[in-house]
């Protein structure tokens, strides 16, 4: 009778466990697909599949690791809007952040090559903004909703705690990345974060994609300072290939 009881309770401990581990990947699966709309849970489903094999990860793992890149980056972005409202209560300068809309800064001119973050969020992530210097006055960058374009540094507007850097490399890099990335002008944006690094470097494309795609294409540089499966704007930011040249 004891063995009866023990085997029962056996299997309930692992149908318990089981059935805690499926609830758990659908509750990140769910989370991650109400962080991305316009990513639909079929599209995403499918490139777990591919994780899945590529990675060796299982799927729960895969959920799991989306979910904590993106809330990540909503803590970093409540950190950075913390530092800001300090270094304004400083400086006595009202708090300036409104993304491409409401932003007051001239972003300015820079070498080509080089790029800018801004902070900037898209549908639930606030994961920032980055944009390529195609030449010293011209900027390619892709934007929500309307994608990868180009515009005048002159014009383009940033908020307050953007910064522009430079990336460590040649510039015959440099030409043929920004090269691609201009050629790029016109593709989609894609709110795909979760997974970018592991898509196509062609078609539809969100901020991030498109600058660490250029320079993976053109250089072999990996510019995500994390490596997961997502390369978010702060990764291309944080890369530990680039250098602080000012910030706004």
């Amino acid at each position: 009778m004891k063995k009866v009881v023990a085997m029962v309770l056996t299997g309930f401990l692992v149908s318990s466990a089981q059935f805690s581990a499926q609830a758990s990947t659908v509750s990140y699966a769910d989370q991650v697909v109400s962080m991305q709309p316009g990513v639909s849970a079929e599209e995403l489903a499918k490139q777990v599949e591919d994780l899945i094999v590529s990675t060796g990860m299982s799927e729960a793992e895969i959920y799991e690791a989306m979910y904590n890149e993106m809330e990540k980056q909503n803590q970093m972005a409540e950190e950075e809007a913390k530092q800001l409202a300090e270094e304004n209560a400083i400086s006595g300068d009202a708090e300036v952040q409104g993304g491409d809309s409401g932003a007051l800064y001239i972003v300015g001119p820079s070498a080509r090559g080089d790029f800018y973050y801004t902070p900037s969020a898209t549908a639930y992530i606030n994961h920032g903004h980055v944009g390529l210097y195609y030449s010293s006055n011209v900027i390619v960058e892709s934007i929500y909703p309307s994608g990868v374009r180009s515009i005048s540094a002159n014009v383009r507007k940033v908020d307050k705690g953007a910064v522009v850097k430079s990336i460590s490399t040649s510039s015959t890099n440099k030409q043929n990345a920004t090269s691609w990335a201009y050629g790029e002008i016109g593709q989609p944006y894609s709110l795909n974060f979760a997974n970018n690094r592991n898509t196509g470097h062609n078609g539809a494309k969100n901020c991030s994609k498109l600058i660490w795609s250029a320079f993976k294409l053109n250089g072999n540089l990996d510019l995500d300072v994390d490596k997961g499966l997502g390369v978010y704007p702060r990764d291309v930011r944080d890369a530990s290939q680039t250098v602080l040249k000012r910030k706004i």
